[in-house]
């Protein structure tokens, strides 16, 4: 895979983009726009919510938020999944507003369209549980007949440990948010108390990953042997498995588990989950290219 390129955005830019993107709300009536904050990362997450605002404004917006999220990379304490979600969903907002490849490259610091098409391969390929690669598609299709033998015989296992996984979802956040199993914020975790939720950045973060966990697997058809909806579940069950994924890697990366006290039962969950989750990404994935003979 190739190495990732990061703008560098100085402080006094990205506070004049956060001010311009306030501004440009406001001028436009944006009927959402007492939700607004000043913190980049989350004003990048509201514009990416918040769209009743004409074209023009969703166009000059996305190009303000991608420039922020490259300051983010480097300035912000942020879990790298929850950047890599964010800036998918800002590339894939602007394209739909207009914007072309080229006007989209510069404000990531990349030189060509073509690198933003690799990028969105690689969050597209991500998104499918496949790894960050321009994996070609004709080797994706190769490999589909692979996962959907996997889900045939594991995609229900699968389901049910993400939504177990869900019932844990205030105390691992707020593992994350305390990183000590004898801390307040754990303790308070264990009562499931929505009063109790996690203020810090990184408890905020995993359960937001979890919301979007368990949209997606609100989306998940029932009955997959059904010709109708076959197709729509193994779409669907592979973007909830690599969100799932994604948020195993955030919890690995705020010490989450660590916090909670040895014996818990969410441990072998967790265990069993990131186990199925690798393995349908092992089945999901294109065979590696064949070695050409000496």
């Amino acid at each position: 895979m190739p190495t990732r390129t990061v703008r560098t955005v100085p402080e006094a830019e990205a506070a004049r983009r956060v001010e311009e993107i306030i501004e440009r709300r406001v001028r436009c009536g944006d009927p959402d726009r007492e939700k607004l904050g000043d913190e980049p990362v989350e004003l990048v997450a509201y514009l990416v919510a918040h769209r009743r605002v004409s074209a023009e404004v969703l166009r000059r917006d996305v190009l303000d938020a991608l420039v922020l999220l490259e300051y983010a990379r480097r300035a912000v304490p942020v879990l790298p999944g929850r950047l890599d979600r964010l800036e998918h969903r800002v590339l894939t907002l602007g394209i739909e507003a207009g914007l072309s490849l080229g006007e989209l490259a510069a404000p990531l610091g990349l030189r060509s369209r073509q690198a933003v098409q690799h990028r969105l391969l690689r969050h597209a390929a991500a998104e499918r549980g496949a790894s960050r690669s321009e994996v070609a598609e004709r080797a994706a299709r190769r490999a589909e007949a692979r996962e959907r033998a996997w889900l045939d015989r594991h995609g229900a296992d699968l389901l049910s440990c993400a939504g177990r996984l869900l019932a844990h979802r205030d105390l691992l956040a707020g593992a994350a948010a305390a990183g000590d199993p004898g801390s307040e914020a754990v303790n308070t975790a264990f009562d499931a108390s929505p009063a109790g939720a996690p203020a810090s950045e990184a408890g905020a973060e995993i359960a937001e990953a979890f919301d979007e966990l368990a949209e997606s697997l609100s989306r998940v058809p029932a009955g997959p042997r059904d010709p109708h909806h076959a197709a729509r579940y193994v779409t669907r069950t592979r973007h909830l498995a690599a969100r799932l994924r994604l948020l195993l890697a955030d919890l690995a990366a705020a010490g989450a588990a660590a916090a909670v006290p040895a014996g818990h039962p969410v441990h072998a969950l967790l265990a069993r989950t990131a186990r199925l989750a690798a393995a349908h990404q092992s089945a999901a994935a294109p065979p590696p290219p064949a070695r050409s003979r000496p």
